[in-house]
């Protein structure tokens, strides 16, 4: 079956968005189907792309201060020469089977809709509660094409643990043209379920696949055998969030190198560390970079992933203040696998982590039931 499959697919450097739809068309064509990326560039109306310039400059550039708001503007600017070394356009052109068009609107959706038998919406952050509010975001609830396709959720997010009570009719009607729902986390089954639709909790689609599958893309890429720490730097607003001094110190004691690489996320990347060696990857050199190191650091869902899918001893740092809300998916995956003792917790932490052992046959015994289960979702919803 030709399917086409909705969400997020436009960031420069951030991996896991990447690979989460690689990995999904990977999987369904192992299945035997005809998988490919509709490129849909969500667009902010003009209003509301005005409205955010005036709350910016009414009331948060004089808290943050104009040098602070200077200071932002110079890092996106660096950033975007920067993520021109990552590639990630290139990498979509040659992994990803993805539309000729960039649809820019609802509306051009509906008047050319791709031709497909399914349509798929997920994974990532496509049904969170804020873009219920805007009309052309119906599109990521698959809300175009003739009533014979079939509409398919798997492993969308909502970001949140709830939906907003005044949001709830409109969800329900969104909702309403799917013919089957899995969501990324356990909190979107209740969330699906407050609306009256049934969901089915799977994996996020990069555990979906094999190690195997993921040596295929890094063919070409020479190890780094030298040892080394590597630092997956995504939504890390100072240094100290991975406490910095102690890693530091740690690393040096040890005689490892340290080599980072920075990532947009809730937060833009940005280079805070001194002494270490900055290396703006493409995918296949950042997959590479977590197989070949001799342990990883990382606040990222996406990391812990890879780390288990190649078994690497890692360190998890849960987010902190407003973006703390992206630690569940991540600290619920490590609980179903036993590995929640590589979450920092207490400071000193690092060493202990660093030193614990990892049984990863039992990992990949627990891991088999979750992913049969997400397998079973796919086959019999696409049958």
């Amino acid at each position: 079956m030709r399917i086409g499959i909705v969400t997020f697919w436009q960031s420069d450097d951030n991996y896991g968005q990447q690979l989460q739809c690689w990995a999904l068309q990977r999987y369904l064509k192992k299945l035997g189907h005809e998988p490919f990326l509709i490129r849909y560039l969500y667009k902010e109306s003009v209003w509301r792309k005005w409205l955010k310039i005036m709350v910016k400059t009414a009331l948060i550039y004089p808290l943050l201060g104009w040098w602070r708001h200077r200071e932002v503007r110079r890092m996106e600017a660096v950033n975007r020469v920067k993520n021109k070394v990552r590639r990630f356009e290139e990498f979509r052109d040659n992994h990803i089977n993805q539309t000729q068009r960039i649809y820019g609107t609802l509306k051009e959706l509906r008047l050319d809709p791709p031709v497909a038998d399914v349509y798929i919406g997920g994974s990532d952050q496509i049904w969170h509660p804020v873009l219920l509010r805007w009309k052309d975001s119906r599109a990521f609830w698959l809300d175009f094409g003739g009533d014979r396709v079939r509409r398919i959720a798997y492993a969308a997010s909502f970001g949140v643990d709830k939906c907003p009570s005044g949001l709830q009719a409109e969800l329900s009607g969104r909702l309403s043209r799917f013919d089957a729902l899995s969501v990324r986390e356990e909190s979107g089954v209740s969330i699906c379920q407050a609306a009256g639709k049934e969901a089915v909790h799977v994996l996020d689609p990069t555990l979906l696949l094999s190690k195997d599958d993921y040596l295929s893309l890094m063919e070409d890429i020479p190890g780094k055998f030298s040892p080394y720490m590597y630092i997956y730097s995504i939504n890390i607003s100072k240094k100290e969030d991975i406490r910095w001094s102690e890693l530091r110190g740690f690393a040096e004691r040890e005689g490892l190198s340290l080599i980072v690489t920075p990532a947009s996320g809730y937060l833009p990347g940005r280079e805070l560390f001194e002494g270490v060696e900055y290396r703006y990857a493409t995918i296949p050199e950042w997959l590479s970079l977590i197989r070949y190191s001799g342990f990883v650091v990382t606040t990222s869902f996406h990391g812990v992933v890879f780390c288990i899918c190649f078994h690497k001893p890692f360190i998890y740092f849960p987010l902190s203040g407003t973006h703390a809300k992206g630690n569940s998916r991540v600290l619920n995956l490590l609980s179903k696998l036993s590995l929640s003792d590589n979450v920092w917790k207490v400071p000193g932490d690092f060493e202990r982590i660093y030193n614990l052992p990892v049984d990863w046959d039992k990992v990949e015994e627990l891991l088999a039931p979750l992913r049969d289960k997400s397998v079973s979702f796919l086959k019999q919803v696409l049958s």
